[in-house]
């Protein structure tokens, strides 16, 4: 099987048009036509349908585009690979983090790193934390910074512990506890709460959390997974609690103020750490990205204590 012609079909597929697919892979699209007639006479089925609207895969054919994706995303990598030796960067480095990291630590870390002018290729993305540690394991990407503490086996992962956190409750300035000095147990199963997507999937959930520390029947009105603006915008208009980290809370990206509710409890760690597959022990872009991202949390430490 060819394939250069699974590619094609996934383009094809995707743009839903043969005649747009060739402009975009820059081939006629009498050329696209019998490469996809040479793929169907070797699978021995149709691949596409045509229809009123374009061209639509069908079973198989969705299948084998899937493959056609992969193809063409390792190409595509391979690529940026080449381009990026041609100008003597000295690698490339493939990051995801989650969606508490990506509204608070992250964006004046990279902006640190781009000043730095540190010659390295970097991707950077974002996922929900139940499917970071899975990207490292299917090697889509090379590092996830993600919580330390995980619900499942990751034995054939390794990680390196960045720093301590633990989970705070939190309100906008509007809600009626947020000038309490003390709130109570009875507060807090009053109160309706909304999860956000760091503490989805592999983390706990909010009822979880809460009923660690005592607080049983409380109510989720929504969980959020992938994403925490929806979340924050609800807890400012002072009518939702929520449970989160309190040092990733510390450092948002967010003018708004989000109010630490004082309810003392032992509350749950939710530690960060540098995960990777054990092939990429000691790898030297890993190590040198995790002591830049280290040096950069202690730092703002540093600043927000003087501040």
């Amino acid at each position: 099987m060819e394939p250069r012609y699974l590619r094609q079909l996934a383009e094809i597929v995707d743009l839903g048009s043969l005649s747009r697919a060739a402009a975009a892979l820059n081939v006629t699209q009498p050329t696209l036509s019998r490469n996809m007639k040479s793929l169907e006479a070797h699978v021995g089925a149709p691949l596409l349908k045509r229809g009123r609207y374009g061209v639509s895969p069908t079973a198989i054919g969705a299948a084998l585009a899937r493959e056609g994706r992969m193809i063409r995303d390792a190409m595509g990598q391979a690529e940026g690979e080449l381009r990026q030796w041609r100008q003597g960067q000295e690698g490339r480095l493939r990051v995801a983090v989650g969606a508490m990291l990506a509204r608070s630590i992250m964006p004046g870390f990279v902006a640190q790193l781009l000043q730095s002018k540190w010659n390295v290729g970097l991707r950077v993305s974002v996922d929900g934390a139940e499917r970071l540690l899975d990207r490292v394991r299917r090697a889509e990407i090379d590092v996830a910074i993600s919580p330390a503490q995980v619900h499942y086996a990751a034995d054939d992962l390794t990680q390196t512990w960045m720093f301590e956190d633990r989970i705070g409750l939190y309100c906008g300035e509007r809600h009626p506890l947020a000038g309490r000095r003390k709130v109570s147990v009875a507060d807090l199963v009053a109160a309706t709460w909304v999860t956000v997507g760091v503490l989805s999937g592999a983390q706990d959930t909010t009822a979880e959390i809460l009923g660690k520390i005592g607080i049983q029947g409380a109510q989720t009105a929504i969980e959020f997974s992938g994403d925490v603006s929806m979340a924050l915008n609800l807890v400012d208009t002072g009518h939702y609690l929520i449970a989160a980290p309190e040092r990733l809370m510390r450092h948002l990206d967010d003018p708004r103020r989000f109010v630490r509710l004082p309810f003392s409890a032992d509350m749950p760690r939710r530690d960060i750490a540098l995960w990777r597959r054990r092939d990429m022990d000691e790898h030297p872009l890993i190590e040198e990205f995790s002591r830049r991202f280290l040096a950069y949390v202690q730092a703002q430490d540093e600043a927000q204590e003087q501040g």
